[in-house]
Order: C-alpha cells, then structure tokens, then sequence
C-alpha cells in the first residue's frame, strides 16, 4: 500500500467500483473540496499507465466539475492510494458497506458550534454544499433544550417530534409537553398550537402576512412545512384585523344603498332561507357597442390570418367577456330590496352572496274568492309527479334530449338567460323527485336515476371517457338522454308560483307527448290530503251539482275521498299535472286559488 500523487488527468473511474448509481449531490461536494480541499485520499489501481479509481468515485467526479469551473486543474496532482485490482472489488464494496451518514444529533451540535464562531446559515450552507434552509432547520433544532437533543442522540426522540417541539423557545415547557405528549410528533403539535393560527389559515390569508406583521404580530415558523409556513402568535389581532377588513368591505356597499349588509367571519348558517337575486342585464352604451363590434371584427380577422388557435385572440375575447359582465348590474329597484352577506372563505378570499332582504307585501288572504283547492305541499308534490313522468319520456327520446340541451345552452350562451329560468338546468345538477310512496301506489314510474344507474352501471369511475367513447351510437343517445332527463325540473315548490322555467317544462311535455294519465292515476292518498270543500268542488266541476251534493251529506273525511275518487271519471288528472297548466308566465291560473297555505286548513275534517 503506498500513497503517490498522480495527475488529475491520470485517473478514470474504475468499472470495479460497487457503486454503479450515479450518486447525487456532486455540485455541494464540489464546493466542500474547494472550501475544504481533499480531506481523504481516492484509492485506485495501476493498468495500462492510469490509475482506476474504484473508493471515492463522488471526490473523482467532484474533481472533475471543478475542472469544468477553471477551479483545478488536469494538471493537478491528486493523492491516491495505490491498491492492487485483485483487492478493488472487496475494498469498494467494503467501503460502501461501511459508510454511515453523521447522525442528526452530530450534525445538529456541529452546526450550532459553527454558528457560534460566527458564521450565519448563509455561509454554512454555502461552505459545506448544502441547503440554505436545511442549515435553517439545523440551527433551530439546536435551539433545543439540551436534555432534548441527547434524546435525540440516543434514538429516543424523533426528529419529526423534535421539528414540533420548536413551535416554542421554553426549554422547561419543550421538556414537560415532550413527556406529556410521549413524544409523539402530531400530539407535541396540537399541544403547542391550540392558541395560534395557522398561516395557512383563510383568516390568516385574509388579513394577510404584511398587515399582521405591520402590527406587531409575529409568526413562529413550522419546520414541518416546505416553506416559511407557520402559526400567527397573536390570534386576537389576526380577527381584528379580520374584522376591521370586512367591516371596511361592508361600508362600502352600504354606502352604494343596499338595504342589509351582514359580515362576519365565519360562513352565515342561516344563508340556505335566504332566496338568491341575480343581477341584472343592462343594455350596452353607445362606445361598449362600437367596441364589442370591433372586437368581433378583429377576431375575425385574425382567426382568417391565422386560425383560431391563434395567441392574439385570447385577450380580446378576455375584453370582449369584461364588457359584457360590466353589462350584469344590479338595479336600483333591487338594492333598495337586496341584503349583501360577506364571510371568509376557506382560502382566504371574500365569500359574497346576494339575496332579497326585504321581502314583499303579502297580500292579506281573502275568503270571498273560491277555495283554493290544494295546500301548497301537496301541489309541489303533484308537480314532482308530474316532472317524474315528463323526464321518464325525455329518457326515452334522445333527439327530444338533444333539442332541450341544445335550447338551454342556446338560452344562456346566445341570448344570456340564466341557468335557472330553463327547464333544464345544464349543470350537472341532478332534480330530485321525491314524494310519499303513497302518492305512487297507482303507478310503476321510477325516478330516471334509478334507472340510469342501473342500465348504465357499467361506466367505470376511472377511465370513464375511454369507456363513453368505445359506446356504440344507440347506447350514447341513450346515456344522454337519460342525463339530459335528469336534469329536467318542472317542480314548483311549496309556497312558489309558475314562472318561466315552468313556461318551458310544458313545452318539453308536450313535445315529449307523454300520456301523465296512462302513467299514474290518483291514489286514495292524494283525496285523503286535499280539503273536504276541495273534494266537493272537483266532484262538482267533473261530475255535476247532483252528485257533489250528495256526497256532501258524507260525515267521515276518510268515507268521503274515497266516494270522489270512485265517482271521478277515468284518466281525471290534477290541475297542476295536466299538461298546459303553466302554460303562461303568471300559470294562467290564480295561484292563490290553486294552493294554499298549511295553516288554513285546520278544519276538523270529521265533523
């Protein structure tokens, strides 16, 4: 065994060498052999006049990247020990073998010492090839308690425990909440944070790093994170702050004249009651006209130059889409109505939503008109019904399916009406039709989701485009129509009145030329829910004075729906389920006589 100093240019790495993976990290040991020069000699044979390196293939190539730099050079001798070949395969394989990494504790003591000298994390990093914050995270792990670190030394404390353990600078209390907390990390973790918010935190983001710290507040960094991610130190002045932003935000619209503005941090529980307002579409100004038509026309003309794919067109379709929003306002008649709710989001950004705060004079309810024949509930459940049957004749005509999407989507993109004036809603937004299986004992109609689940049960969760496109034609206007069904809604709720999207709804039914008769026949269930002055006026209206007048000398409610419903012809249909019923916007019907409200019918029925 002899130590000689050969040229740089002499070496080549050996194919002996046992490390046959080209290891990482050869720029910092660059750096460490110029700060530090080589502190252990490469190990090599002699053949054919150089010297194969087989121990110390990182120093070899670390050498050779400070060539590149013009920091050595090829002339350079280079101390190695000469080995024979016969011993290169043991020793490399010996040496790998061997090797162990410094031990956290080591490292963690060596960078504190370092630091003590002087040198900041900076220059540590910068002489020994390593990362600006894993020499952070070193230094403040050997801020410790020193009793925790020899844990660490002997294996007793982990270093994801003792990461956590930093959260606070209290050795005494690193100590106790370490032994309360049995070193587990997430539990030393949750100790130390229940009075700090996260940085991460959507309060915290709201109010932002920059206002906090402006303040006086002061983070306390997680090294669990990747980056300078932490806890907020002073929770009270991060909902201050919070709180003096969105007060700030709320001034703002009260002084635009909303009737209600409510703020507040966290989201308002009772939104769900409160019915949304949409803005308006104003017409466009004179200059937003000449500008959206000459937008058109230099698109057009760049998309002909060329394409449509085209870089240029984006940020004038981005200008176009701006002019058009600022068309959507609210109007005057409705801020004066209009309540504004504003919260913080999860993300940190502004969570806002409009809704009618002032609600509308109700016209005080007059028993000198006709009774209304159906309470409210259960004319929102004939009208469920009704929807069930019309979406169940969609499913089973995907060109009708084809023309309901194709009207929705034309409706909103072309002549901007809003999703929720169409009678299919294209959303993705499934319409439930639930109703007391009572109200369906005479029919065999199921809810179109039920049957799509099953018919098309085989469309996987992953991978489902593959499997859309390898459908045959017959079976994707099937699985359109059955969706596009879905979403069909011609329900009116309890309390509500027929509007627009119900307009529509009628149009698809009749398109649809569904027989509702055919598909369900009034249950006893449904005369046991109306009114017994309601059941007498049907039985006049459908039968004649005579018979409606006989059967009101019936005592028992119960006897008596069950004469109406054997004396009405066959195929008789609720008013709120033949079709045509909401034919105009305003129902063609009074609503007040059709529905009523749950409270006005307290009569005893068995009188």
């Amino acid at each position: 065994m002899a130590i000689i100093t050969p040229k740089l240019s002499q070496l080549r790495l050996s194919p002996l060498n046992q490390r046959r993976i080209k290891p990482s990290a050869i720029d910092s040991m660059a750096d460490d052999i110029h700060a530090h020069g080589l502190l252990q000699n490469l190990v090599a044979y002699e053949e054919d006049g150089l010297f194969w390196v087989f121990a110390g293939g990182r120093r070899y190539r670390a050498l050779k990247e400070l060539v590149k730099r013009k920091k050595v050079r090829n002339s350079d001798l280079i101390p190695v020990e000469v080995r024979t070949k016969e011993e290169a395969i043991e020793l490399s394989l010996a040496e790998n073998f061997q090797r162990e990494d410094m031990h956290p504790a080591d490292s963690i003591r060596a960078f504190a010492a370092l630091r003590e000298t002087g040198m900041d994390a900076e220059e540590i990093a910068a002489r020994f090839g390593q990362a600006v914050s894993f020499v952070y995270k070193m230094l403040r792990l050997s801020a410790l308690a020193p009793a925790l670190i020899d844990l660490i030394a002997k294996d007793q404390l982990s270093l994801e425990a003792a990461r956590a353990l930093t959260l606070t600078d209290d050795h005494d209390f690193q100590v106790k909440v370490c032994k309360a907390a049995n070193g587990h990390a997430h539990t030393i973790r949750r100790m130390l944070t229940t009075e700090k918010v996260e940085t991460t935190s959507g309060l915290f983001l709201f109010v932002g790093r920059e206002a906090y710290e402006a303040k006086g507040g002061t983070i306390t960094v997680d090294l669990f994170s990747q980056g300078d991610e932490g806890f907020a130190d002073t929770p009270e002045l991060v909902e201050e702050l919070a709180e003096e932003k969105l007060e700030s935000i709320a001034a703002e619209y009260r002084s635009i004249g909303w009737y209600e503005v409510c703020a507040g941090i966290a989201y308002p529980h009772n939104l769900y009651m409160k019915g949304s307002m949409y803005p308006a579409t104003r017409e466009p100004t004179e200059a937003e006209s000449e500008r959206l038509a000459a937008l058109a026309a230099e698109i057009e003309a760049i998309a002909d130059d060329e394409g449509e794919d085209s870089e240029r067109i984006e940020p004038l379709v981005d200008e176009q889409d701006a002019i058009m929003e600022s068309q959507r306002v609210f109007t005057p008649e409705q801020i004066a109505v209009g309540g504004v709710a504003l919260w913080i989001s999860r993300d940190g950004t502004l969570g806002k939503s409009i809704y009618r705060a002032k609600a509308e004079p109700k016209p005080k309810s007059s028993h000198d008109g006709p009774a209304p024949l159906y309470s409210n509930a259960l004319f929102a459940d004939l009208s469920r019904i009704k929807t069930r049957i019309v979406q169940e004749a969609v499913a089973a005509d995907p060109a009708l399916a084809l023309d309901i999407m194709l009207d929705s989507l034309a409706g909103q993109l072309l002549h901007g009406a809003h999703s929720y004036q169409m009678a299919a809603e294209v959303q993705a937004k499934m319409v439930p039709t639930d109703v007391a299986d009572e109200l369906m004992a005479t029919s065999d109609v199921q809810a179109v989701e039920e049957v799509m689940a099953t018919r098309f049960a085989a469309i996987p969760e992953q991978g489902r485009f593959e499997a859309i496109r390898a459908m045959s034609g017959d079976d994707k206007m099937a699985l359109l129509a059955g969706l596009v069904a879905m979403t069909v809604d011609g329900t009116v709720f309890s309390g509500g009145s027929p509007g627009q999207r119900h307009h529509q709804f009628e149009q698809i039914a009749r398109a649809s030329s569904v027989d509702i008769a055919a598909r369900w026949k009034a249950p006893i269930a449904l005369f046991d829910k109306m009114r017994r002055a309601a059941l007498i006026d049907v039985l006049r209206e459908e039968v004649g004075a005579p018979s409606a007048e006989n059967c009101a000398t019936i005592k028992k409610k119960a006897d008596l729906a069950v004469n109406v419903a054997e004396r009405l012809p066959a195929g008789w249909l609720p008013a709120p389920m033949k079709i045509g019923a909401f034919d105009q916007a305003d129902t063609g019907m009074d609503p007040d006589s059709a529905m009523m409200d749950e409270e006005d019918m307290t009569e005893n029925e068995d009188a």
